[in-house]
């Protein structure tokens, strides 16, 4: 990527600054708060899109110089300009910016180094083409051994990192510690998982047979009793039910002679209610009759008295009018009024009287026939409630022998049980250990040193390849980057190092990733940090990386006391003062 041409106007502490770059070298220089900085600044804001000292676009009007209402910034990159203009923030020709994940990097130095471990792998990753796909993060696992089957399925947890695969595989693992713990009761250690077996108990299957035998006996023993009691208590039913039969029979034969007493008494009543209902009807019949009958009596007698009727007729009403004269009494004579008012309740104590009479004759009926059913039949055949007790003891102890029985067969089972158990609760945690060491084995396989460090040592020789050639061609401390992306410059940690250190670091990490990148160009500012030999290095290395054609385009700025002339023909040597440009000329710099 090569940069052809710089303009800035009201930006921060820039008036007006244009600076073609004709060669691969721009060296700008001036003294504080010249605008060294803020030039470097507008290159990054033109070709990043953002502006370094306000985080809101709403706030680029801050960064217009004091006193104007429009700034702008404009690079040619490889001819064509890519602009932003200010208080808008509106940017143009943004397209001609190569879409590099490098380019902050070589633009800010220092950016490496502070970024986390896992971004700069994974730019070193894309800088040297190195790629960890699925596939080959699998193919990798298989070669080491791994479980095929387990394998598969992480494949798609690959997808997201070699860190989300050994989280996944930790957690496969773990859960299947768990599992070996709840069959072993212990918890897992790899020592332990591989010795692990189950306690097997002692176990006599001729005892369990024995036992089944002996249960089944006893089970046999009880049906036989259960019967003898139903049995048992059937006949005792049967024969309580004779014995209230018989008691019953006996009750009711026992009561004939007093029912036969009874009788005559009741017939004796009878017999006197009823000659007292006809006595009374006698005396009240003797007056006017009133009613049907007397009405048909009387009229009867007057058709007899007024016609003549056959000799046969007139005796058959004769006849009957006597006996209405016997019962009633004559029809013109008057009946006893007190005869008529008691013989409503003498004919109900005789219709009582028949009613009882004839109660008793059935309750005759009913002894007879019970003497009768006593003579025909047998005596019942006593069942005596201690044998009904004693079967049932009987049986209650069987059920509480074959309850020993049967707790016996069941601890001879459990005992068979677990000894099978054993061997399965063996078999499971051998399965679950190996699981473990299989998951463990992905896991680590996964880790930082593991296929990441190998795919990483492959991505990182280019690079340290690159930094030792350029530490060496500037004659500086070597710098390394090691497996855990830890930045070291002549073995030193980054941390540990110097301000002038730390530059030096950072240039030749923004140079490397210039070069191994492909965008050959690099912003290095605050060079004068370093010492007169160390500007002088500097200075070497970037006329040598021009000379062999290495770079496109470097930004070197600087505070120095005066315009420098131009090293060699690699550099164009700017002079910024009050914010405004002038050139240098060519001579060794100061």
């Amino acid at each position: 990527m090569r940069l052809t041409n710089l303009s800035v106007s009201n930006f921060q502490g820039v008036q007006s600054a244009e600076l073609p770059l004709p060669a691969a070298i721009g060296f700008i220089t001036g003294d504080n708060y010249a605008g060294k900085s803020t030039i470097a600044e507008a290159v990054r804001m033109a070709l990043l899109g953002s502006a370094e000292r306000v985080s809101l676009k709403k706030e680029l009007g801050q960064v217009v110089r004091d006193g104007a209402k429009l700034g702008s910034v404009a690079v040619d990159v490889d001819g064509a300009p890519v602009a932003i203009t200010l208080p808008s923030g509106k940017r143009s020709g943004e397209e001609a910016v190569p879409p590099n994940p490098a380019l902050p990097y070589v633009l800010s130095p220092e950016l490496f180094a502070a970024a986390k471990p896992d971004d700069r792998r994974q730019l070193l990753f894309t800088l040297t083409g190195t790629r960890a796909t699925p596939d080959e993060i699998e193919r990798r696992l298989l070669e080491r051994g791994c479980h095929k089957v387990l394998v598969a399925q992480m494949k798609p947890i690959l997808r997201s990192g070699f860190a989300a695969g050994a989280e996944f595989a930790k957690k496969q693992a773990t859960e299947a510690k768990g599992a070996w713990r709840g069959v072993t009761n212990e918890t897992w250690g790899s020592q332990k998982g591989e010795t692990w077996r189950a306690e097997v108990p002692a176990f006599d299957q001729a005892a369990l047979a024995a036992a089944q035998t002996d249960l089944a006996g006893i089970d046999g023993r009880i049906e036989a009793a259960a019967k003898a009691v139903g049995s048992l208590e059937q006949q005792l039913r049967a024969y309580q039910g004779q014995k209230d039969q018989l008691a019953a029979l006996q009750e009711r034969a026992g009561r004939l002679d007093s029912l036969r007493a009874k009788l005559d008494c009741d017939q004796q009543d009878l017999d006197a209610w009823t000659a007292k209902v006809q006595e009374l009807q006698a005396k009240a019949g003797t007056g006017p009759r009133k009613g049907l009958v007397h009405d048909l009596a009387r009229c009867l007698a007057e058709a007899y008295e007024a016609h003549s009727f056959p000799a046969e007729l007139g005796e058959q009403i004769d006849r009957v009018l006597d006996a209405y004269e016997a019962q009633y009494g004559s029809l013109d004579a008057a009946g006893d009024p007190d005869a008529a008012a008691a013989l409503p309740k003498a004919i109900e104590a005789r219709d009582l009287s028949a009613r009882a009479a004839e109660n008793c004759r059935r309750d005759i009926a009913a002894a007879e026939a019970a003497a009768e059913d006593l003579k025909s039949r047998a005596a019942p055949e006593a069942v005596a409630d201690e044998d009904v007790a004693a079967a049932r003891a009987h049986l209650a102890g069987l059920r509480t022998e074959r309850g020993a029985a049967h707790a016996r067969v069941d601890a001879l089972l459990a005992a068979k049980q677990a000894a099978v158990g054993a061997a399965q609760r063996t078999r499971s945690a051998a399965g679950y250990h190996t699981e473990v060491m299989a998951w463990d084995a992905i896991g680590a396989a996964l880790s930082p040193d593991g296929i990441p460090g190998e795919i990483l040592a492959k991505a990182l020789q280019p690079v340290n390849d690159e930094l030792l050639a350029l530490s060496e061609c500037a004659g500086w401390p070597v710098v390394r980057i090691d497996g855990e992306m830890t930045i070291t410059a002549g073995g030193r940690a980054y941390r540990l190092l110097s301000e002038s250190e730390r530059w030096r670091t950072d240039a030749l990490l923004a140079l490397a990733i210039a070069h191994l990148s492909g965008l050959r160009c690099a912003i290095l500012d605050r060079f004068d940090c370093l010492n007169l030999a160390g500007r002088s290095e500097i200075l070497g290395l970037l006329d040598a990386l021009a000379a062999d054609g290495d770079i496109d385009t470097v930004l070197l700025l600087g505070t120095l006391k005066a315009a420098p002339a131009a090293p060699s023909e690699a550099f164009t040597v700017y002079w910024i003062e009050q914010g405004r440009i002038r050139v240098a000329t060519l001579k060794e710099a100061a």
